[in-house]
C-alpha cells in the first residue's frame, strides 16, 4: 500500500488504488467485491462501488475540518456523475448545503 501526504490524496481516489497518508489515519482500499472504501481514523467515509460506479455511503454529518477537508477532496476525485446522482440522498439540508459547497455548485 502507497503512503502519501495529504495533498497527493487526489490522484489515488480518482483512480480508486488503495493508499494511506504518512500518519496512517486516512487509508483507502477496494474489497474483493469491488467496493473502494476511504476510512479517516475509525470512521468510514465513502463507499463507492467500483462495478456500477455509485456511491453507496457517504459520511456528511457533523465531521472536523481535516476530514471536510478529506471529503472535499474525495468528492472532486470521484466521477462527476456519481456524486450528482448521488445529491438526492445526502441527509439533511445542512449537509447537501455543506456537500454542494465542498464541489462549488450552488
Amino acid at each position: 500500500m502507497k503512503r502519501i501526504p495529504n495533498r497527493e490524496l487526489d490522484r489515488p481516489i480518482s483512480d480508486l488504488l488503495p493508499f494511506t497518508n504518512y500518519n496512517a489515519t486516512i487509508r483507502g482500499e477496494i474489497d474483493p467485491s469491488g467496493v473502494y472504501r476511504i476510512t479517516h481514523w475509525a470512521t468510514t467515509i465513502l463507499e463507492y462501488d467500483t462495478n456500477t460506479a455509485r456511491i453507496l455511503k457517504l459520511r456528511t454529518d457533523y465531521i472536523s475540518q481535516t476530514t471536510s477537508t478529506l471529503l472535499g477532496r474525495i468528492l472532486r476525485a470521484l466521477p462527476s456523475r456519481a456524486v450528482e446522482e448521488y445529491l438526492p440522498f445526502v441527509g439533511s439540508k445542512s449537509d447537501l448545503t455543506r456537500v454542494r459547497r465542498m464541489l462549488g455548485i450552488r
